[in-house]
């Protein structure tokens, strides 16, 4: 079948889909053609048209192009308060854990996760107690992995931290600035998927931290589900969940508790079951936040981010859901930046979900 450039778009992704299991938002559409029109200058091919074709000719070429469709985008230790509760949250679980040893797992950690767990873990004192801790890094993407395991990075990239981890933490090397993982604790990184399990490389799949940032948002609807049967596997018995700012996970074993602190969320397992509440999720078990003492409720919405909301109100309205979820996402991560717990934020997504219909973290994500 011959198929035109202007449908180029909406027959990669459907093919995307059957090869990888990955769904499209319309920006995931908007970076999957983008890949598709490096391929074809990289190529030297006159259109888009003439890239199916290779595409076709060729399968292997999807292997060429389906790294620089997934996004690897990222910073460093961001969402900051995100990483600085996992820091203040370990440092209490470590004072009762039976052994000292600490594995942590990131899954979809792209090129700067496993280097921001590792700076968090390290500057929360985990080195200098005499602890084994491991970090492991779960990725799709080759390319992600590979910028991570050689450490070097852009001066753009190191630009958000502050003077002092910059200077702590990277070496000017050929033109760019090196991680010194000397410092850190050791990490080990895969390629693999997320949703197989059986295809992870460590033997002892059992972790005390997991970080599982937007994979529900990069995957068909069903997938919360599966993914939280496979983080209750992988979780050990007192071990937490830090799932993206507004991503859910379905509980239906009741035994996941949401905890939040200074607006920032996870999941604990816990000791008990935990009756669903009426949007079928965990009971949040709210915590003193951490330092000075936040003020309550919804005044702390930035006026910035009331325009934001306003809008994705506008856009829900107008049945364009993924963009709505998009500007509500986004206000909700400057919020936490901000370190406020963003009330309106949450409660947008909260009445996203209901009109779609979805429990909570059931998204129609994708990448």
């Amino acid at each position: 079948m011959i198929i035109e450039a202007d449908e180029l778009p909406a027959a990669l992704a459907a093919e995307a889909r059957d090869r990888f299991g990955a769904a499209f938002t319309p920006r995931g559409k908007d970076r999957l053609l983008a890949a598709a029109r490096a391929r074809r200058d990289r190529l030297g091919l006159v259109d888009l048209e003439a890239y199916g074709a290779a595409l076709r000719a060729d399968p292997g070429e999807w292997s060429r192009l389906w790294p620089l469709a997934l996004y690897d985008g990222g910073a460093f230790l961001h969402p900051a308060p995100q990483f600085e509760v996992a820091g203040a949250v370990l440092r209490e679980w470590a004072v009762g854990a039976p052994e000292r040893t600490l594995r942590v797992l990131a899954l979809g950690c792209g090129a700067f996760e496993t280097v921001s767990l590792a700076i968090t873990l390290e500057e929360a004192g985990f080195r200098h107690k005499n602890w084994q801790v491991e970090i492991c890094g779960l990725d799709l993407n080759p390319l992600a992995l590979a910028r991570a395991e050689a450490g070097l990075f852009s001066p753009e990239e190191v630009a958000g931290l502050d003077p002092g981890r910059r200077q702590k933490w990277f070496a000017a090397k050929s033109g760019g600035l090196a991680f010194k993982a000397a410092l850190a604790p050791p990490v080990t990184l895969a390629a693999g998927n997320a949703f197989e399990p059986e295809t992870w490389p460590w033997e002892d799949a059992s972790f005390d931290l997991i970080f599982c940032r937007g994979l529900t948002f990069e995957a068909p609807p069903e997938a919360p589900g599966r993914l939280a049967e496979i983080l209750r596997a992988a979780l050990a018995s007192t071990g937490f969940i830090f799932t993206a700012p507004g991503e859910f996970l379905p509980d239906v074993s009741g035994d996941l508790l949401l905890e939040e602190r200074a607006g920032v969320t996870w999941y604990r397992r816990g000791a008990r079951r935990v009756k669903a509440n009426r949007f079928h999720q965990p009971k949040r078990v709210k915590k003193a936040p951490a330092g000075p003492d936040l003020p309550a409720g919804p005044d702390l919405t930035d006026p910035a981010d009331s325009a934001e909301l306003v809008e994705a109100e506008r856009l829900l309205a107008s049945g364009r859901p993924d963009e709505a979820r998009d500007l509500a996402g986004e206000a909700l991560l400057a919020s936490l930046a901000r370190g406020r717990p963003a009330w309106a934020a949450w409660a947008f997504l909260a009445r996203w979900e209901a009109a779609l219909g979805r429990r909570p973290g059931l998204s129609p994500g994708a990448i």
